[in-house]
């Protein structure tokens, strides 16, 4: 598991060392002592790491590199970082964060729930809506399908067929003159144009639509028609 932070630095306290003498430029009393703490950062502090001091000088206002330290600074230095205590503040993160954390991932697992229950619940009343609309079509009711087509390659028309009366268990329909190749194109037919129809009625087993809701030819057992979905006063209901 890979995780990421930042690294960060807390100043602790600076503090005057007037009875020091600079190494740099031998004057007194213008020494600084400075005490900082590195710690780690996720949104928060997590954790704290180690302390580490910088001193400078006033009077020749330059910072005084480590390796020109005195015996005075350094004993001066431990003094100091030994009397600064870690605040308990810079491990809060590793007690909040983890919460934090796993309010998130209850957050998304609510929401994946609820839009799974809700995707589930609007399947369940669009199944619900179309065999209610199977069962008692309307004129102008347009089914959309997929014919077969053998030749030259076998290949699928997109097309519709609509409504046009029931009798017993026969089912008449018509089709549209114009049919895609590409699957999901039926919202690029046109179906309002005068003439769009063949007008020439196909009869289907009604009883097969209702019961498998795809279509199947009178007098044919082998050639099916499926049925994709349904258009109603424009509203459209996908065939789940």
């Amino acid at each position: 598991m890979i995780f990421i932070y930042q690294v960060r630095t807390l100043p602790h306290k600076v503090v005057p060392c007037p009875e020091l003498n600079c190494p740099l430029c031998g004057a007194r009393g213008g020494i600084e002592l400075a005490i900082f703490q590195k710690y780690a950062w996720f949104l928060m502090p997590m954790w704290p790491e180690h302390k580490y001091g910088m001193a400078c000088c006033l009077r020749c206002d330059q910072k005084i590199p480590n390796l020109k330290w005195t015996d005075e600074l350094e004993q001066s230095y431990y003094r100091l970082k030994k009397e600064i205590k870690t605040p308990l503040s810079l491990w809060r993160g590793l007690l909040i964060n983890p919460l934090l954390f796993a309010a998130f991932i209850g957050l998304i697992a609510g929401i994946v729930f609820l839009l799974a229950k809700g995707n589930k619940r609007s399947q369940i009343e669009n199944k619900a809506l179309l065999s209610e609309y199977i069962t008692a079509p309307k004129t102008g009711d347009l089914y959309r399908v997929a014919l077969l087509i053998t030749e030259p390659s076998p290949s699928y028309n997109y097309t519709y067929f609509r409504y046009m009366s029931l009798s017993a268990d026969t089912l008449f329909v018509e089709k549209l003159k114009k049919g895609s190749d590409i699957y999901g194109d039926w919202d690029q037919l046109n179906t309002k144009e005068a003439n769009a129809f063949e007008g020439k009625k196909i009869a289907l087993k009604y009883a097969v639509f209702k019961k498998n809701q795809d279509f199947q030819l009178m007098g044919e057992e082998t050639i099916h028609i499926f049925f994709k979905g349904l258009e109603r006063a424009d509203q459209i209901i996908n065939k789940n």
